[in-house]
């Protein structure tokens, strides 16, 4: 093994572990802090990192000022901790980083429309469960977080269909995230203006991946 190797190793070692403890059920609340943070950026939005609160008043996640955000995570067949530990234990197997190298698959593109429709369908199971009511006094915000997919091409213009369930799900607002980029999909007369301010753009304000979750 070279000192390269050992070094690539190491960090790889380190990245699994935090990542592994970041995906356990205790970093729950940090994990929706990471998404709202993540959005804001995407939205161009100046904010300090305390306005963005884990909330323990359900079925509230995150406060950020006026907005009152609901989380979700689309993340396909993922199964992020057993994945990270599998991951942790080849590292630490590993001699050579030639060793945890893995095939390129090349991602495939998802539509705003079919994104939109895919967020859409998600949402129905909460919005039954909350009742239109409540939805209204609510902001969702859904990562989309699927392997090998991207979103193109960059038309929100044609998620029209999946505003109009969206709307008659009762929701005040919904977002998605699909890194690296965010979109307000619904924003109804009384959304935060954070939100209602940004409907109907692709928000991509952050410059590169770098530090787009982290405090």
């Amino acid at each position: 093994m070279t000192f390269s190797d050992n070094a690539i190793l190491a960090k790889l070692r380190e990245y699994a572990d935090r990542a592994r403890r970041l995906f356990s059920n205790p970093q729950k609340p940090e994990r929706e802090r990471m998404i709202v943070r993540a959005f804001l950026r995407c939205a161009g939005e100046a904010f300090e990192d305390g306005e963005i609160i884990a909330s323990s008043e359900e079925p509230i996640d995150v406060r950020f000022r006026s907005a009152d955000f609901q989380i979700m995570e689309i993340i396909g067949n993922k199964r992020r901790g057993l994945e990270w530990r599998q991951r942790q234990d080849r590292y630490r197997d590993a001699q050579r980083v030639a060793d945890v190298l893995e095939p390129y698959t090349p991602s495939q593109p998802m539509s705003f429309g079919d994104s939109a429709e895919l967020v859409a369908d998600r949402l129905s199971e909460k919005a039954a469960r909350y009742g239109t009511a409540t939805c209204a006094s609510l902001d969702a915000l859904v990562y989309v977080d699927l392997h090998n997919r991207h979103l193109w091409p960059l038309e929100p213009a044609d998620h029209a269909r999946a505003a109009a369930v969206l709307q008659a799900q009762g929701w005040r607002s919904v977002s998605m995230l699909f890194v690296p980029y965010g979109v307000v999909l619904l924003a109804v007369p009384t959304a935060p203006a954070v939100i209602g301010a940004r409907a109907g753009r692709v928000l991509n304000e952050w410059p590169g991946l770098d530090g787009l979750f982290d405090p």
